[in-house]
């Protein structure tokens, strides 16, 4: 147990010296690539201290070039300053972003990681970092207030309370910003949603003036744009969704103007057309593997299935149904499904590939049972040969005990010994002759199975 437990730390240190090879490693590369700039701003944003003269030393050690180029100190620092500063500015951002005070700094420059590192402190890239975050801070509270439609005035007041009671420093032009962004997008949903919902775009007038009265900047050009853009995919929707439940265009005009609102013909009966087509293709298909041509029956039926009937629905459904029809009345099909005993509607297929529809469908049938014997066969081999090896086994033991009985010098010879030895020879002639039976078996079954083999093969061949 000693030298496993002088082993165990090494264990559970490998995972560090690997994380430290990966790094060792990534530095080699930077050292060959000579990037004195790159080097240093690594290092910089990796909170480490800027040490030109070690790193120099690794990659005198490591690099095919002994020498640094001219002016790689000074390279160096310009990266680690860069590195070090947009480390800082970064701390800090994210803390603005979050409306935390810029006293975060303090709890950055004594943590555990910086303290580790070593890494220089840089105030002014945190509060550089942070003036940019408190701005995202309030741009995002702003636009909040803008998009649930309040008027500017009380939340930006709102905004300035809060930033006092907080001690924090209020961005009234980023809230103000991010007001006008969510003012924008409030009108934007508003058209969106008019439009989505079949409303007329003249509803601009009663929501102007309910947003005027609660002093919220109206943008009229931003809700019309919204709602004519989505006017189009209403119009759209609609002459989807009446192609398969018998409503056509008449009926939605007629219910369009007496509401107001705006009609466009051509975007909805184009959208109806395409929905049609689709549905009379995929009925093609859909009676073409395995039905017979049933048009005619569909035609008949479409305004008891709430469809309509195109000037391209014969050509439509025509197509797909043969192409359908073309992939059914193959070979192989039959032969799948002769294997799985489906039925197979041979004569809605050509009359001249019937027969050997019939014929590939009853090969398949005939492949499954061969499949299943030949299966049969593979198992009685296997066990025949776990018989022969298991009887190979035991007599590999009797041998090796009547061999060490009959040199055994102490051994009495008396009439029990003889009798013992006559039982192991009678023993070793059964399990002999047993395992010669089950050998001559076990050919029989080998023969069987690539018996069945060729069968199978020969009645997957022969389909075509």
């Amino acid at each position: 147990m000693k030298p496993l437990l002088r082993l165990r730390p090494l264990i559970l240190a490998l995972p560090f010296l690997l994380g430290g090879c990966a790094g060792t490693m990534q530095r080699i590369a930077d050292c060959k690539v000579g990037d004195w700039n790159l080097i240093g701003h690594k290092d910089g944003i990796a909170g480490e201290p800027a040490n030109f003269a070690d790193r120099k030393e690794f990659c005198d050690d490591h690099a095919d070039s002994k020498q640094a180029a001219a002016g790689a100190d000074s390279l160096y620092a310009a990266g680690w300053n860069k590195g070090n500063w947009e480390l800082w500015s970064g701390w800090g951002e994210q803390d603005g972003v979050k409306g935390l005070l810029p006293t975060q700094y303090e709890q950055h420059a004594a943590s555990s990681d910086v303290r580790k590192h070593g890494t220089p402190l840089n105030r002014p890239a945190y509060d550089n970092g942070w003036t940019m975050g408190n701005s995202s801070y309030w741009h995002g509270i702003g636009r909040s207030a803008g998009i649930d439609g309040q008027p500017l005035a009380a939340p930006l007041e709102a905004g300035r309370s809060r930033a006092a009671a907080m001690q924090m420093r209020f961005d009234e032009a980023a809230f103000s910003s991010g007001w006008q962004v969510g003012n924008r997008t409030f009108w934007q949903d508003a058209g969106y949603n008019d439009a989505h919902n079949g409303v007329p775009d003249s509803e601009l007038q009663n929501r102007a003036a309910r947003a005027r009265s609660a002093g919220v900047q109206v943008q009229e050009d931003v809700y019309r744009t919204a709602w004519n853009a989505e006017l189009v995919n209403y119009w759209r929707n609609l002459g989807t969704e009446d192609a398969v439940n018998g409503r056509e265009f008449g009926m939605r005009s007629k219910e369009a103007r007496a509401r107001g609102l705006k009609v466009l013909e051509t975007e909805y009966r184009l959208a109806w057309e395409t929905r049609l087509t689709d549905y009379w293709r995929q009925a093609g298909a859909d009676d073409g593997y395995g039905k017979p041509f049933l048009l005619d029956n569909r035609i008949a039926n479409a305004a008891r299935d709430q469809v309509f009937v195109l000037p391209s629905t014969r050509s439509v459904y025509t197509a797909a149904w043969q192409e359908q029809n073309a992939r059914y009345c193959q070979p192989e099909v039959a032969f799948e499904r002769g294997r799985a005993n489906q039925g197979m509607a041979i004569d809605v297929c050509r009359a001249e590939l019937r027969d050997q529809l019939k014929h590939a469908y009853v090969s398949g049938q005939d492949y499954e049972s061969v499949s299943a014997r030949h299966r049969q066969a593979v198992n009685d081999l296997e066990e025949l040969n776990g018989r022969i090896n298991d009887g190979y086994h035991r007599l590999s033991r009797l041998e090796r005990e009547m061999r060490n009985a009959s040199e055994a010098k102490d051994r009495p010879v008396n009439e029990e010994s003889k009798k013992q030895d006559a039982r192991r020879e009678q023993e070793r002639r059964e399990l002999l002759d047993h395992i010669r039976r089950n050998e001559r078996r076990r050919d029989d079954a080998r023969v069987w199975v690539e018996q069945y083999q060729r069968d199978m093969e020969r009645l997957r061949r022969n389909i075509y």
